[in-house]
């Protein structure tokens, strides 16, 4: 019974469903655009959706979401397993891992929020570091001396929002690691 109060927090609503669509979206486009590296190899055709979601910035925001099941990924050795991932198309995985993790992220976001966050106000400050880290790793700056396009207008805004809300996330279940940890030397 104890094993599944410790899960109780994977249980959905719709809160958490909302932010994983976003999260899962930010994963299985972050890898249709990985086709731009590799669009003059031959014999890899272009993924469904590349040229529709070419306006945004999901690739850059994808390896932020994505580094600690890469980086775990690496440490365990477990890279022969993405053989057995269906295909997006030829050449192209589709990014279980990282849509699984996109839903326990999602899941331990809100758990934190609702348990140590909804009174406290630490919450702003989380919310504005994300916000600074997204401005630092993806300026909104850069708009005002480049030459303007709705492209690149597009590229720019979507990367930083996307950026935003992934720094923001991360900063919020990093609080909720420290409670937990804390928690743990307190007894």
């Amino acid at each position: 019974m104890k094993k599944l109060q410790i899960l109780h927090f994977l249980k959905p609503d719709v809160r958490k469903l909302v932010l994983f669509s976003v999260l899962a979206f930010i994963c299985v486009g972050g890898v249709i655009q990985t086709y731009a590296f590799l669009d003059d190899v031959p014999g890899i055709p272009k993924p469904p959706l590349y040229d529709v979601l070419r306006p945004l910035e999901l690739w850059f925001p994808w390896i932020i979401l994505t580094f600690p099941t890469h980086f775990l990924g690496r440490l365990l050795n477990v890279w022969w397993l993405l053989r057995y991932f269906p295909e997006i198309s030829p050449g192209f995985k589709f990014p279980l891992a990282s849509v699984v993790y996109a839903y326990i992220l999602s899941c331990w976001t809100f758990h934190v929020w609702d348990e140590w966050l909804s009174g406290n106000p630490y919450r702003k400050l989380l919310i504005i570091a994300g916000i600074i880290l997204a401005a630092i790793f993806n300026p909104p700056v850069t708009l005002l001396w480049a030459s303007f396009s709705l492209d690149y207008l597009l590229i720019v805004i979507s990367g930083f929002l996307f950026l935003s809300l992934i720094f923001t996330v991360y900063a919020i279940s990093i609080y909720g690691l420290y409670k937990v940890a804390r928690s743990f030397t307190n007894k």
